[in-house]
């Protein structure tokens, strides 16, 4: 902030200005003085001076000085005044008068009303200068954040179309897949299709995180492994397809690594012969593990494996188990566990087993059934894939 060092003296005689003048011998005030008190106002509404000593008749002070205080938020008042009633001087700072000395006084006393008018007003206009800053800066912040907004929901929307359809079905295999993303981008990622009319691939993916960082490697992972299943198809490579998800999760770990994301991921891929109704799946820390219905049976599908994007040397085992005819499988991320009202890991499992056994099995049914559908403010990604054969 500027220094102004403008001091006017208005009086009603030059000799009363060279008066209080004198008693600012020896200081830094630019003093000009005025014994005509319109000229002083038309100076100060041009000037803006730091600070205005007045010291005229009461009535005329009044009628001349009265509002001048509230209007200029820049200049300091002063008014001098002689013996007069206290309720005249509670007017004055009800007028927003910086001081009001009483005659006589010491010239101490007046150089000491002069610097705490001034630096009072100092930090009047301090306080208004951040004022100003904070709100400009609260403006850019505004507008940063409607930006950002608007990034975020034009990068779920391109998240939202790299999802398969839900539901999709082929032949008697239904799957269909509900997130829940905590912010508007997600770590967490679902996929599936079927290859050579035959061999139905899929996978749920949950990035450590969540927001934009996770839901770019969740692109990078469909982009993985959209390509690897391009390169079979282009081949004609039915017998890796067979073998599939073998092979898939090592290839994904070294990519990423690769990259230096310091990110990481828990997967559960699968591959479904429909001929054969041979499932094949790889677990890759992915947690709960998922539930499998058939005949009012329901049983936790067993398997582990080290997550991925951390470890170089690692390798994920391939379990297989034969489908029945009818039967439900269903794939949670661990954002469900964060919503569930159960204390302990173990009850929690019990919990998305037991609503599952109620359900038809259906998406929307497990998801009303875990309370999904009430969530607000998810505070983790929550994630539900649904495999049926037979409903």
């Amino acid at each position: 902030m500027e220094k102004n060092d403008k001091l006017f003296i208005v009086a009603d005689s030059i000799e009363n200005c060279l008066v209080l003048e004198s008693y600012l011998t020896g200081t830094d005030w630019l003093v000009t003085k005025f014994d005509d008190p319109d000229e002083a106002i038309d100076k100060i509404e041009v000037e803006h001076p730091r600070v205005v000593v007045v010291d005229l008749p009461l009535e005329f002070m009044q009628e001349k000085f009265g509002s001048l205080p509230n209007q200029d938020i820049e200049t300091a008042y002063v008014a001098v005044l002689p013996e007069v009633d206290p309720r005249e001087v509670a007017k004055f700072f009800h007028n927003n008068a910086s001081d009001v000395l009483i005659k006589p006084f010491a010239a101490e006393r007046f150089r000491q009303a002069i610097d705490r008018a001034s630096n009072h007003k100092t930090l009047v206009v301090q306080n208004r200068e951040y004022r100003e800053q904070l709100e400009k800066a609260n403006r850019n912040l505004q507008e940063s954040l409607r930006i950002l907004e608007q990034d975020q929901m034009a990068g779920r929307q391109v998240q939202n179309s790299l999802l398969p359809v839900t539901p999709m079905t082929h032949g008697d295999y239904e799957i269909a897949h509900h997130i829940e993303p905590s912010l508007y981008l997600s770590g967490d990622f679902v996929g599936y299709s079927v290859i050579f009319d035959r061999y139905m691939v899929f996978y749920a993916a949950d990035v450590s995180g969540h927001g934009a960082s996770s839901a770019f490697l969740t692109v990078l992972l469909k982009f993985i492994l959209t390509r690897i299943l391009r390169r079979h198809v282009t081949q004609n490579d039915q017998k890796a397809i067979a073998r599939a998800p073998e092979g898939f999760i090592e290839h994904i770990n070294k990519q990423i690594l690769a990259l230096g994301l310091d990110k990481h991921l828990t997967l559960f891929s699968a591959c479904i012969d429909m001929e054969r109704n041979i499932l094949r799946y790889s677990v890759a820390a992915h947690m709960p593990m998922p539930v499998f219905v058939t005949n009012g049976d329901v049983r936790i599908l067993p398997g582990k494996g080290k997550p991925v994007g951390i470890f170089s040397d690692c390798s994920w085992e391939v379990q297989e188990i034969v489908l029945p005819d009818k039967f439900a499988m269903v794939i949670v991320s661990d954002g469900v566990l964060e919503i569930l009202p159960d204390d302990t890991l173990k009850a929690k499992e019990q919990f998305i087993s037991d609503t599952i056994a109620k359900s038809d099995t259906s998406i929307e049914s497990i998801c009303e059934g875990l309370g999904i559908n009430q969530v607000e403010d998810a505070p983790d990604d929550i994630t539900v894939l649904t495999l049926r054969r037979g409903y």
